[in-house]
């Protein structure tokens, strides 16, 4: 499987069509052998730079705060 297909597999809200995913960077939430809840971080495709990373990660913050705080008006 393409890293497309992971992207549509993994998406409630499909790529537009005719994007072409590059990378994925995933932040997985998982049950370890005893039962704990813990958190790892994955990625593939072309590798990301820090500051590119950040930039995505900080977006993304920035959306959920204002839909999060949306629900308190």
């Amino acid at each position: 499987m393409d890293l497309a297909d992971h992207v549509a597999d993994m998406t409630d809200e499909p790529l537009s069509p005719g994007d072409e995913p590059l990378a994925i960077w995933m932040l997985v939430k998982s049950r370890d052998v005893e039962g704990d809840v813990v958190w790892g971080v994955r990625n593939a495709g072309e590798p990301m730079g820090a500051e590119e990373l950040l930039g995505a990660l900080t977006g993304f913050t920035a959306s959920l705060t204002r839909e999060l705080a949306s629900d308190w008006e």
